[in-house]
C-alpha cells in the first residue's frame, strides 16, 4: 500500500510538472492575429489593380508597403484580433488570380517610453523625460537668431537642461549647451523631426506654427490628422510632449522652448492601437522619407527584463531603405530611446536600439548621474538630460 501510494505521488507530480510545461510553453508560442494582411501581386498592377483585388474578395485597400506597386496592406473589418488564423479570408485573397501572396499579420506589443501617468497635472507643467528627444540635425543657419538674448518663454527658467544654473539641485554649467548653437545660427531651421508615437497636438500654440502637416499622418485611422485620442489619464500625450521638447515655439509667452525652436515636427501616430504590426512599423518608418530628416521613437518592446524583440523584415526593410536612400540620397537618421529597463533590463535586447541603424540615446540626470531607470548596452552612442532628482519639484522636463 505504501509502495503504491508512493508511485501515485511520483505519477502526480510528474503529471503536475508536465501540465504546467505545457501550458507555459502554449502561452510562449501563442501568436494574435490581427485583421490586417500584407498582399503581394503577381505583376506591376499598381494601385488601381490592387484596390480591385480588395474589393472583389471583400477586403479594404489601405495602403502599398513603401511605395511598391506589388505589395499592399489590406485589412478586413468583420474578423477580430484572435489567436486562431483566419484561413477562410487568406484562402480568399490566393484564389483571386492577380494575388501571388497573402499574409496575416501577427500583432504585438510595444510599450512607450519615459511615460508616467499625469492625471491632475496642469498643462502647463507637464514633463517628460529628455531621452526622448532625438539629436537635432541643422542643415541651415538661421541668421535671425536672438543672439546672447535668453528665451522671453515663462517656462525658460525652468528648463535647466537648456541653460543650467543650479536650478532644481543640478550643477551649474552642465546641461545641453545649446545657447552657443543658437547663437551660431543654429536652430533646426529646415529639418523635420517625425514623432513616431501616439499622436501630435498639433493645434496647440508651442507647436502649430512648427508643425509640418505635408510629412504628417495617422497609421492608425489611415487619415492625414494624427491628433491624438486624449484620456482621462493623459495616456495619449506621449508624442505631443516629445514634440514640444523639439520645436516648442521660442518668445510667444507659451510653455517654454524646444531644443530645435525653428525645426519643424510631423506627427506619425500609430502606437494607439491594441496591438502593432509590422505592416504599420514599416509604413510610419518609411513615410516620406524625402521630405523627413529624423525619425524619432521613443518606445520599444517590453522593459521587464525578459523580452527579447525587435524590428521584423518589412520594418527592417524600411530602415535600411531609409538610411540608405532616404532625404534624396543623404539617409534618414532613426533616433531610439534605450529604454526605461534599469539595471535589470538591457538594451541589447531590444533589437531597435540595438541595431546598427539606429541611433541609440540613454540618460542621465542633472547632477551628472545616470539615471536609474536607464539600460546599458554596447549599442549606445550618446547621453541626453532626463529627469534630474526626484525629490524636487522642478527636476523634471519642461515640454507643454
Amino acid at each position: 500500500m505504501t509502495y503504491r501510494r508512493s508511485c501515485l505521488h511520483r505519477l502526480l507530480s510528474v503529471l503536475a510538472v508536465t501540465l504546467v510545461y505545457l501550458s507555459l510553453t502554449s502561452t510562449c508560442s501563442r501568436e494574435v492575429l490581427t485583421n490586417q494582411w500584407l498582399v503581394e501581386l503577381d505583376g506591376d498592377g499598381g494601385i488601381e489593380a490592387a484596390k480591385q483585388v480588395a474589393k472583389r474578395t471583400g477586403f479594404t485597400y489601405v495602403a502599398p508597403l513603401l511605395g511598391s506597386s506589388r505589395e499592399f496592406h489590406f485589412s478586413h473589418s468583420a474578423v477580430p484580433n484572435r489567436i486562431k488564423r483566419s484561413i477562410t479570408h487568406t484562402r480568399r485573397l490566393k484564389s483571386h488570380p492577380l494575388v501571388k501572396r497573402a499574409v496575416q499579420q501577427t500583432g504585438f506589443l510595444r510599450a512607450k517610453r519615459g511615460y508616467k501617468p499625469l492625471k491632475g497635472v496642469p498643462l502647463s507643467e507637464i514633463r517628460l523625460k529628455a531621452h526622448d528627444l532625438p539629436e537635432s540635425l541643422n542643415v541651415k543657419l538661421d541668421t535671425q537668431s536672438s543672439h546672447g538674448k535668453d528665451p522671453t518663454d515663462p517656462l525658460f527658467k525652468k528648463e535647466w537642461f537648456l541653460k543650467n544654473v543650479g536650478q532644481s539641485g543640478g550643477i551649474a554649467g552642465l546641461d545641453l549647451n545649446v545657447e552657443g548653437a543658437w547663437e551660431k545660427g543654429v536652430t533646426g531651421k529646415g529639418v523635420t523631426t517625425a514623432i513616431m508615437d501616439d499622436g501630435i497636438d498639433y493645434l496647440h500654440e508651442d507647436l502649430k506654427d512648427n508643425y509640418n502637416a505635408k510629412a504628417s499622418y495617422d497609421f492608425s485611422s489611415n487619415d492625414p490628422y494624427p491628433y491624438p485620442r486624449y484620456t482621462d489619464t493623459w495616456f495619449n500625450s506621449h508624442g505631443t510632449r516629445c514634440a514640444g521638447e523639439v520645436s516648442a515655439s521660442r518668445d510667444n509667452n507659451v510653455c517654454g522652448v524646444g531644443v530645435a525652436y525653428k525645426s519643424k515636427v510631423a506627427g506619425l501616430r500609430m502606437l494607439d492601437q491594441p496591438f502593432m504590426t509590422d505592416l504599420i512599423e514599416a509604413n510610419a518608418m518609411g513615410h516620406m522619407p524625402d521630405e523627413i530628416d529624423i525619425y524619432s521613437a521613443s518606445w520599444g518592446p517590453t522593459d521587464d527584463g525578459k523580452t527579447v524583440d525587435g524590428p521584423r523584415n518589412m520594418t527592417m526593410r524600411a530602415i535600411v531603405k531609409g538610411v540608405n536612400e532616404g532625404r534624396k540620397g543623404l539617409g534618414n537618421i532613426y533616433v531610439w530611446a534605450s529604454g526605461d529597463g534599469g539595471a535589470d533590463d538591457d538594451c541589447n535586447c531590444d533589437g531597435y536600439a540595438a541595431s546598427m541603424w539606429t541611433v541609440s540615446i540613454n540618460s542621465a540626470t542633472n547632477d551628472g548621474q545616470t539615471a536609474g531607470y536607464d539600460e546599458s548596452c554596447s549599442s549606445t552612442l550618446a547621453s541626453t538630460f532626463s529627469n534630474g532628482k526626484s525629490t524636487l519639484r522642478d527636476a523634471g522636463v519642461v515640454s507643454y
